[in-house]
């Protein structure tokens, strides 16, 4: 006979973002009865509700009887999911099955049979987010738009990417930014990860290193700027302890314009910094970051850049042994007009120079065109989807878009502008937001 009631509480699907559909999170309940063989039966253990793509999922069931051998069955379940003799379910998903599934179990002792279900939600073990940009920033004059960015972040993924200078303006002691700490300090009581960066080049590898003694020496080879640059990364570590910490932002293009000595003189600093964090925070990741389309060679149609392909500055680090992670800056579009245009392998050379984490601290797609850059507001939303699929094979650390709301300044960097997923004050909500946010949902 079967014994119950048996309650599914799996609800009806729930509408998302363009007509997707998911699954909410459901609680199981196990179905038991009792006599015909003395005692009770029933299944008395909860299955963990969540499994991430490419690691082994397993619940090892346990009933509830008076004795006897158990013969257990999946009535439901998604393919390849298998439970043994002895009750143990094991599955390993993989990318195609993120989602949510439907699983119903049974147990019987040959008289009496018992039955569980429960849905199983299969996310990426990735974390998503934006980098640092509150309603009306950098000109607003409002903490609360600043506190509410950081406060009711969540739907757009938990990480908060805080690209700081790697000094406050006029500074040549050494001191933590106001802004970096700033960033620790909030995460503390708010509920977001901070990723801190400390960058000392802009965009075009023009570096920020002279010093007080050495006003003249804009290269890694001041050793005051080393010295105060590892005191403060290192007092940063030990004070806050942050998940995530990358030292240089875009360093190939510094790489690009600068000679040998002085980028062997940023391997070194990077690789003394290293050490120096891992002794008094264990469990920073921390890594620095390449413009992607510079390392492939592309953008000279939009950027004017003649580089041809160079993945040396990675390899230099990797061949370090010193790096938790290789960080990247990707916008397709300083090469392609549309998302549709990015080849399927495009970011796939990363991974035959590195195996481990993979970070995207900036990505992201204009939603419209601004001269050379193409955009638009339905590429936008298209790349959003074009990247998750691109990168389908690389084990993602974080990936932030680089701005939920449009910078401030943009009028005067065309490359950058209204790539938001919102426009400056929030009075536009773009189509990419609610395509990010529903990734957000699926792959977190």
């Amino acid at each position: 006979m079967r014994c119950g009631p048996v309650y599914s509480t799996m609800p009806a699907p729930t509408p998302g973002p363009f007509g997707r559909f998911f699954l909410l999170p459901a609680l199981a309940l196990a179905g038991a009865c009792t006599g015909g063989g003395g005692g009770s039966f029933g299944i008395a253990s909860d299955p963990p509700g969540l499994a991430t793509i490419r690691t082994r999922y397993s619940y090892p069931v346990e009933v509830r009887h008076a004795g006897g051998p158990v013969e257990y069955e999946l009535l439901v379940a998604p393919p390849g999911m298998t439970v043994s003799a002895d009750g143990l379910v094991e599955w390993t998903p993989a990318y195609a099955d993120l989602g949510s599934h439907a699983v119903e179990l049974s147990a019987t002792d040959g008289e009496r049979t018992a039955a569980q279900d429960w849905t199983l939600r299969v996310n990426q073990g990735l974390s998503l987010g934006t980098a640092l940009s509150w309603r009306g920033h950098t000109e607003s004059g409002s903490d609360a738009d600043f506190l509410d960015h950081v406060a009711n972040h969540a739907p757009w993924g938990r990480v908060i990417s805080f690209h700081t200078s790697w000094r406050d303006p006029g500074e040549h002691d050494g001191e933590i930014p106001d802004l970096a700490s700033l960033g620790a300090t909030l995460a503390a009581d708010h509920p977001f990860t901070p990723a801190i960066g400390f960058g000392w080049a802009d965009g075009d590898g023009d570096p920020d290193l002279t010093s007080d003694s050495e006003p003249a020496n804009d290269s890694w080879s001041n050793q005051e700027t080393r010295d105060e640059f590892r005191g403060m990364v290192t007092a940063f570590a030990a004070l806050h302890q942050p998940p995530y910490l990358f030292l240089g932002n875009e360093t190939n293009t510094y790489y690009l314009r600068h000679s040998a000595a002085e980028w062997t003189a940023w391997l070194s600093e990077f690789a003394a910094c290293y050490d120096a964090v891992k002794a008094v925070s264990p469990a920073t990741m921390v890594f620095t970051t390449f413009q992607l389309e510079h390392m492939k060679g592309l953008g000279l149609a939009t950027n004017g850049w003649t580089d041809p392909p160079d993945w040396t500055p990675l390899d230099d680090h990797v061949a370090s042994g010193r790096i938790d992670a290789v960080g990247f800056t990707t916008y397709p579009y300083f090469e392609h007009s549309t998302p549709g245009a990015i080849p399927a392998a495009y970011y796939d050379e990363i991974a035959s120079h590195w195996s481990g984490p993979v970070v995207f601290t900036e990505l992201g797609w204009l939603a419209a065109p601004h001269f050379p850059y193409p955009g638009g507001e339905i590429d936008q939303a298209d790349f959003v989807a074009v990247f998750f699929d691109r990168t389908r094979d690389l084990g993602l650390e974080y990936a932030d878009w680089l701005f939920l709301h449009d910078w401030d300044g943009q009028a005067a960097t065309p490359a950058f502008a209204d790539v938001g997923l919102r426009d400056n004050l929030a009075t536009l909500i773009r189509l990419a937001d609610a395509a990010w946010r529903a990734e957000v949902a699926l792959r977190e």
